[in-house]
């Protein structure tokens, strides 16, 4: 998998993403949604662009925008299918208050999250994991304390920020351990399975995250990009203030720290080069220790790893050498000043929301300003989301001290085991690849972990105590717990039996790195997975999500991985590139679907997750077919039901240019117009908005 390094506690959200992971994590049923995104919106930056933009799609109307859907509509599911089957619930909807977004999803998450919420004051709970959930809650909640502490912690760094006068004294700071959590250090550090041989570590030195997310946006700032940097703005503009600046000299310390990022931006991968197929090329270079001082003789590369506590890995994966390489170009005194500000800025912007409830409040009005969430939600939700982030294994292991989920265990890895088997004869049967790689597939799906709702191991937390503790020791103490956890890793092998995934996430995934697909407990609820669903219900929801999670083994990226999750070719050169020529014809589908005006979908940064959709329902069907009397109406409509959503126009921009996944009615419509049995069921003829004549269907397996 690809990940972008959590920096300290500088990228740490209270925000649970309720679906896909993006390009820096594994492939996902889902997609990029927060969970919880907090306090009521300003006026920001698409609310009038939005208005001149919606409608004018082509062949359908993005109907996860509320503004499309309209009384008095009849739509017609041999037009379009999404909409048929989810018109009724798009009209009577909204995105709730606090949410980007609303569908499936994120009601099987609250359904989760109400369970869950009520461990966290349940003293009957006698578990040390069941403690230390309780009272991280309770030291969030303490608003008193926290309104005591203030902006104590921020100033602190700030303070020793303002007193480095010289570049020795800046690389000091950024090597001092007693701010190894606070201090913005442009880079991070962490273990992860080498992608050469998943079996081991290699530490992981990844660049510090661009303030406005993509570095292409330092070049040509499209509408995301403008609003979030006006959101971004206001918020470190009135942190520095109260943290002393005048406000004239807090707009400039912005100013200055968007240039500084700009030279850093320049040479970094876009988030489309990290969404294409050939990333890992791009991102596998390998260092020794003693190699940083060359890639980086002025920054203090080399003397940064040893501080922060990864000085004895044996080697170091480096995703971007040419933004140290910059980076080293741009550490002299000249720039001390701009640099200072860069991490003056970044400071404010990731300590917000862990001080005091005028800081709390003000981050969270930015991330409405900049995700397009409107509203709030009770303190209780927020709270919830922390614990679930910083102790996710903790809250797991207590949930399920709660309740029980040895059946559903037991049922989705029957599931699973039935999808992979119907899976195999598919790979038998197509045509178009040689004996050869046909078996290398084969053999790849025959060693698939099968990860099914929670762990049998898990992490010992014994030696983490929270009693007593403010909210801010607490986050310290946790992040110091986790960086031991990883310094272990250091050299050694991987543990396959620790699941590095959040049980409670309303997802699933598939991890090239170790082949497996992890079917995780929070998404076992409501139009995904119940005892009163039919047999056809069950296969249009989690079935079709299994099924998707194994056809991310075999996308453009989970290609490249073979059966032990290592980065090896296994394709002759014929069917690789006959794989690739299928591929090319779905972006070629893609980039023509224009979802409202002026906006086209990007065919290759959706390739991975539509080839997965079609595969995964290609696989369903196969089983269907040996099912006697099977309502393949019920199956198809189930399939629609779970990907409807109502999207903030804001969000929808999002997905739309920085997300893998297709937008969700066209992972209906497009996936199902791949299919004759879909043809068949509905009648589906040439001049309808659904067909698709065969020669010109994408489905890659």
């Amino acid at each position: 998998m690809i990940k972008k390094r959590i920096l300290g506690i500088m990228t740490v959200l209270l925000l649970g993403l309720a679906g896909c992971a993006g390009t820096a994590e594994p492939h996902t049923a889902g997609e990029t949604e927060a969970a919880a995104e907090s306090e009521s919106q300003t006026e920001t930056a698409g609310e009038g662009e939005a208005a001149n933009q919606l409608g004018g799609g082509s062949p359908w109307l993005d109907t996860n925008l509320k503004e499309n859907i309209e009384e008095g509509m009849e739509p017609s599911l041999k037009d379009d299918f999404h909409l048929y089957v989810n018109y009724e619930w798009l009209l009577n909807n909204d995105i709730p208050d606090g949410y980007r977004s609303n569908g499936p999803f994120l009601d099987v998450e609250r359904e989760t999250t109400e369970k869950a919420k009520a461990l966290l004051e349940d003293e009957t709970l006698e578990s040390h994991e069941a403690r230390l959930v309780q009272q991280l809650y309770r030291a969030w909640m303490d608003w008193d304390s926290r309104n005591e502490v203030g902006l104590d912690p921020m100033i602190s760094v700030l303070e020793a920020l303002d007193g480095a006068d010289s570049l020795d004294e800046l690389t000091a700071l950024l090597c001092d351990d007693e701010f190894r959590n606070s201090m913005p250090a442009f880079a991070g550090f962490g273990n992860t399975a080498d992608f050469m041989d998943s079996s081991v570590y290699i530490t992981e030195i990844g660049k510090s995250p661009f303030i406005l997310s993509d570095a292409a946006e330092y070049e040509n700032r499209t509408e995301l990009g403008e609003r979030y940097y006006e959101a971004y703005k206001h918020e470190a503009e009135v942190l520095l203030v109260r943290a002393g600046y005048d406000e004239k000299k807090a707009e400039e310390m912005f100013d200055s720290a968007i240039s500084f990022e700009t030279s850093l931006a320049e040479v970094s991968l876009t988030s489309e080069e990290y969404m294409s197929p050939d990333i890992y090329e791009k991102i596998y270079n390998v260092y020794a220790l003693e190699e940083l001082d060359g890639l980086s003789p002025a920054f203090p590369l080399r003397r940064m790893a040893e501080s922060a506590g990864f000085g004895n890995s044996d080697r170091y994966l480096i995703e971007e050498p040419a933004y140290f390489e910059r980076l080293n170009e741009l550490y002299t005194q000249e720039n001390l000043e701009s640099m200072k500000d860069y991490m003056r800025v970044r400071c404010v912007l990731s300590l917000a929301q862990y001080l005091d409830r005028d800081a709390w409040e003000l981050f969270v009005e930015t991330q409405n300003a900049a995700g397009g969430s409107q509203g709030s939600l009770p303190d209780e939700e927020y709270d919830f989301q922390i614990v679930k982030n910083f102790l996710t294994e903790p809250l797991a292991k207590a949930y399920l001290e709660r309740y029980d989920a040895a059946e559903k265990k037991e049922e989705i890895t029957r599931i699973c085991q039935e999808v992979i088997a119907a899976y195999r004869e598919m790979l038998q049967g197509e045509e178009w690849l040689s004996e050869s790689t046909r078996e290398k597939a084969v053999e790849k799906l025959d060693n698939i972990q099968i990860k099914a709702v929670y762990p049998d191991q898990w992490y010992d937390y014994s030696g983490l105590s929270l009693e007593g503790l403010s909210y801010w020791e607490c986050v310290n103490k946790i992040i110091d717990f986790s960086t031991e956890r990883d310094w272990s890793r250091t050299n050694q092998k991987v543990d396959p039996n620790e699941w590095d995934v959040d049980i409670l996430e309303s997802n699933a995934y598939y991890n090239p790195q170790d082949n497996s697909i992890n079917i995780l407990l929070g998404i076992l609820g409501g139009e995904f997975y119940g005892d009163d669903m039919t047999e056809e219900e069950i296969y249009g929801s989690i079935g079709l999500v299994i099924g998707h999670e194994i056809s991310h083994a075999f996308d453009t990226n989970g290609a490249q991985f073979d059966k032990d999750g290592n980065l090896s070719n296994w394709w002759t050169e014929e069917d690789l590139r006959a794989f690739q020529e299928r591929a090319d014809r779905l972006i070629a589908y893609y980039d023509e679907i224009i979802p409202f005006s002026g906006q086209k979908v990007r065919g290759a940064n959706i390739q991975t997750e539509a080839i997965a959709d079609m595969g995964g329902f290609k696989c369903m069907l196969s089983i269907a077919e040996q099912k006697p009397d099977f309502n393949y109406d019920q199956f198809f409509r189930q399939f629609a039901t779970i990907w409807r959503r109502l999207s903030s126009y804001e969000f929808e921009m999002l997905c739309l240019t920085q997300d893998t996944h297709p937008l969700h009615y066209l992972r209906t419509n497009v996936t199902l117009q791949q299919f004759e049995k879909f043809y068949e069921t509905y009648d589906i003829q040439p001049g309808d908005g659904m067909y698709l004549a065969p020669e010109d269907r994408i489905g890659v397996w």
